[in-house]
């Protein structure tokens, strides 16, 4: 499942030129560029954001909220844990990350997938995870699965203890199809039901673990509620996805 999720967000991917980018609101002169703010409805919210997995959208496991005037996407895998629904909205370089190196969230988490742990790929489900891809480079005349990929996912891990780093990677005919670091920024039930506010420099994340700066705008930003592996339901909330300078 997670191979495949791999193989076709790659091809998601190679069709940027195709696939109109949602807009972003880059106030001329602030400090931030707002990524996702939720505040629309589920009908627009999926013209921007799409599920990885198929066209079918993803109503099983997401869906728009609001409470006391605050507007959020609720993830959910309650109905079916089985569920493993990854969805992206292409940026079309409408993030200029040289700018705003900071992405900031806020994550309200309910349930945590039981034993849920990212370095164990039979136990690899996140209550919550926001990605950041980058392709490295473009290949000409090779097709989508043998462009090379790198991506930050920031997890709230069932038991990893904050600032785990876990490496994924897969090489095909010696080319490095994707290279991925796992970054855990929260974990454990201590403050389940609590609105938490995170923030992470994606440029300094980036070098530490790549050994580089990016050579290009991220792509994609992507959110995954997760819990096909162990089989136990996750439940997660997110809000207020954006973008500032240091």
């Amino acid at each position: 499942m997670r191979l495949k999720r791999a193989v076709v967000l790659l091809m998601l991917l190679s069709l940027l030129p195709f696939i109109p980018g949602g807009s972003l609101n880059l106030y001329s002169g602030s400090e931030y560029v707002v990524i996702e703010d939720f505040n629309k409805t589920g009908d627009v919210f999926f013209k921007e954001w799409r599920n990885m997995e198929s066209e079918k959208k993803p109503w099983e496991e997401y869906y728009i909220l609001s409470e006391n005037g605050k507007k959020f996407l609720r993830a959910s895998t309650e109905r079916n844990p089985a569920l493993s629904i990854q969805i992206g909205k292409v940026m079309n370089n409408k993030w200029n990350i040289f700018s705003y190196p900071v992405i900031t969230w806020e994550w309200r988490v309910h349930k945590l997938p039981a034993n849920g742990n990212e370095s164990r790929s039979s136990r690899r489900d996140s209550a919550a995870g926001i990605y950041v891809l980058f392709q490295r480079k473009k290949i000409p005349l090779v097709g989508w699965r043998h462009q090379p990929m790198n991506w930050i996912k920031y997890v709230w891990s069932s038991t990893l203890p904050v600032g785990t780093v876990i490496p994924r990677k897969k090489v095909q005919s010696g080319v490095i199809l994707y290279d991925a670091r796992y970054i855990v920024v929260a974990s454990g039930g201590k403050d389940l039901g609590k609105w938490m506010s995170f923030k992470r420099d994606v440029i300094s994340d980036y070098k530490k673990h790549f050994g580089k700066t990016p050579s290009a705008n991220p792509v994609m930003v992507a959110i995954l509620t997760d819990s096909d592996k162990t089989g136990s339901p996750a439940v997660a909330d997110y809000a207020n996805i954006a973008a500032q300078k240091n």
